[in-house]
């Protein structure tokens, strides 16, 4: 597995202004919520040999391969949610002609549905709703305007959503002049909510997305914005706001800290559901290249120079284009700590994935169960292949571990991390790790001041090793730390050759 590190002091830079907005005497309420670090916002410092690493996704099997007649090789903009014991996914069905110019579309966009009973095998049901080529025995199951491009749903957990909206939906482009919104009581059965576009300030030909705000209790919708200021011109994301789904205010551009300039074509935007108080993105990186002989030779070599030929005089395109994903998070929806290293790469030349529409990620994340028996369950993400090819149009799932898009490592020469004051409920510190045989993991707890604890200290803390996505931290064999529940104290994490991916107090 590939990893990527950061040193402290860069990350400290990136989100100093959320960093210096807590101080010692402003302990942060964490209650029983899982921590991850993601970010340093709950950091102190570290010191040793200790880094905060990103991780990548494994590859997995073919998921799904976009070969209907009304599918094909422009296929995408998926969208998965679990819904108990039913997986499901949303895409856009699609193909374009690639020979000489201009490039253009063989047959119009149309929303497709399938469905899995374990995120693994998924199968496309016929629900006979709309008609293709005079039959209606396909998986569409909405046809209209151009919300079809980018048909985006989503699980309103709003406590008031009426059961006729229980999924609503945002679709649009610059045809429509915005976005449009829908609502299902199903998932399958699709209406019309809004009479013309909710939002009609940004670029929209993207995958944009939704999410009911708990805390915030408003809804949250992420799109293509072009950037302003030193960035102007840049394919960026904005964020606008809604009580009630049909005003929303102005998007706004988001920002990202000290990461230099990027385009980005997604953003997939959504709280982690295991941690929810912090946002993570997924957004597809655009990188525009010369079409150099280097490029010619890069698979697919057939089809990129079909692709050259189809965009050839646009003026922008080349040909050489290539599209990778990334990785960030956000505490505030607003300011974003966005990896500039890719969290997934195209991966091997020789697979092909080295072209502008590959590598894009379906908005969503899935438990599911791992490939060996007993081990525990692991998260499945999706991303799109075959871009252009009708043959290999396709999707594939990869995974990735509970929490492990980024951890604390520690080499065996061993590092820290402290945090910043916290104040927690439970009984217990229950913590997601790894280590190698010869590595360890052991807590610290100290007061608000840094003062360790007695009964607590490094000395009395037990040593932790193995792999384990719930680990009971002990002192001398004892979990229970519920003397300091609700008072200030830091936690001290001393780790040599291993992960620490999030922590989490526990009432039981």
């Amino acid at each position: 597995m590939l990893r990527t590190e950061i040193r402290l002091p860069w990350l400290l830079m990136t989100w100093g202004l959320m960093a210096s907005s807590v101080t010692a005497s402003e302990p942060i309420e964490i209650g029983t919520r899982r921590e991850l670090f993601v970010d340093a916002g709950l950091v102190e410092s570290i010191s040793g040999a200790a880094k905060l690493t990103l991780h990548h996704p494994i590859s997995r099997e073919i998921a799904l391969q976009f070969d209907r007649p009304w599918e094909g090789n422009a296929s995408g903009y998926m969208t998965v949610i679990q819904e108990g014991d039913v997986y499901r996914m949303w895409y856009r069905g699609h193909r374009y002609i690639i020979d000489l110019p201009p490039l253009r579309q063989a047959q119009a966009e149309v929303v497709c549905y399938a469905e899995s009973r374990d995120g693994v095998v998924w199968e496309k049901p016929n629900h006979g709703l709309f008609a293709w080529n005079e039959s209606k025995e396909n998986n569409i199951i909405w046809m209209g305007g151009p919300e079809t491009h980018n048909f985006a749903p989503f699980l309103d957990t709003n406590p008031a959503c009426p059961k006729e909206a229980r999924f609503k939906a945002i679709g649009g482009t610059i045809t429509s002049k915005g976005l449009l919104t829908f609502q299902s009581a199903d998932g399958i059965h699709w209406q019309k909510l809004s009479d013309g576009p909710v939002v009609t300030e940004g670029a929209f030909d993207s995958h944009n997305t939704c999410f009911w705000d708990a805390d915030q209790k408003r809804y949250v919708m992420y799109v293509r914005y072009f950037s302003e200021k030193d960035f102007q011109g840049l394919r960026s994301i904005g964020v606008a706001f809604s009580e009630d789904f049909k005003t929303w205010t102005k998007p706004v551009g988001i920002s990202y800290g000290d990461s230099p300039p990027q385009q980005m074509y997604t953003n997939h935007v959504s709280p982690y559901y295991r941690a929810p108080q912090i946002l993570f993105g997924f957004p597809t990186r655009f990188i525009a290249r010369p079409l150099t002989e280097h490029a010619k030779r890069l698979h697919p070599v057939e089809t990129r120079a079909k692709f050259a030929a189809s965009v050839a005089g646009s003026g922008y395109y080349t040909g050489a284009e290539q599209t990778d994903g990334l990785f960030m998070s956000s505490r505030n929806g607003l300011k974003f700590h966005r990896w500039d290293e890719a969290f997934l790469r195209p991966g091997p030349q020789e697979l092909g994935n080295w072209i502008y529409g590959d590598n894009y990620q379906a908005y969503g994340l899935l438990e599911t169960n791992a490939a060996e028996s007993g081990a525990p369950r692991e998260i499945s993400l999706y991303f799109d292949e075959g871009a252009w090819r009708d043959e290999m149009r396709r999707l594939r799932r990869y995974t990735i571990r509970l929490d492990g898009f980024v951890s604390l490592q520690a080499a065996y020469a061993g590092g820290e991390l402290t945090t910043k004051p916290l104040k927690f409920d439970g009984k217990k510190l229950t913590v997601n790790y790894a280590t190698s045989a010869a590595g360890s993991l052991r807590v610290e707890l100290q007061d608000a001041e840094g003062q360790p604890i007695p009964g607590f200290t490094l000395a009395d803390a037990d040593e932790h090793y193995g792999d384990s996505v719930e680990q009971t931290v002990t002192w001398k064999d004892s979990a229970d730390v519920s003397q300091f529940a609700g008072k200030a104290v830091r936690l001290r994490f001393v780790l040599r050759d291993g992960d620490l991916y999030s922590y989490r107090f526990a009432a039981e």
